[in-house]
């Protein structure tokens, strides 16, 4: 997956911003995650960035299957949950996607069960990625 973020993947797609948003939140939903939280960069900084940064939003998703084996595997996990998405637009009309890499965070995480869970959920996220690359080819 390209991307020139060392702590996440994604792309940027020639959709709307609303487009973006309906689309992620429905292959989000296809893919087992539930979305538990919807915060907009305005709502963290005002209009402070108004004119510099477009329509910003943070997506916090979670499969509930996965969040199990992670909260056996190390209850301070939470910490770490939910898998964070980013949807923004960009100045040139289109929009970038990017999802926090959940199995960079287990580097600092030493137990296999958590590890393991963390790659299955990258493998979902990614997908979800690729589906919309399928939906939307540049």
């Amino acid at each position: 997956m390209a991307s020139d973020c060392s702590y996440g993947f994604g792309a940027n797609f020639s959709l709307s911003f609303e487009e973006a948003v309906a689309r992620v939140e429905k292959l989000l939903v296809l893919h087992g995650f539930e979305i538990y939280t919807r915060l907009s960069l305005q709502e963290i900084v005002g209009d402070s960035l108004k004119g510099k940064l477009g329509r910003y939003l943070i997506l916090g998703a979670c499969n509930p299957e996965f969040a199990k084996e992670f909260f056996v595997a190390d209850p301070d996990i939470g910490l770490q949950i939910p898998c964070n998405i980013i949807i923004y637009e960009l100045q040139n009309g289109r929009c970038r996607i990017m999802i926090k890499d959940p199995a960079r965070i287990m580097d600092l995480i030493s137990n296999p069960i958590a590890v393991q869970a963390a790659i299955k959920v990258k493998e979902q996220l990614e997908q979800v990625i690729e589906d919309l690359k399928s939906q939307n080819p540049n």
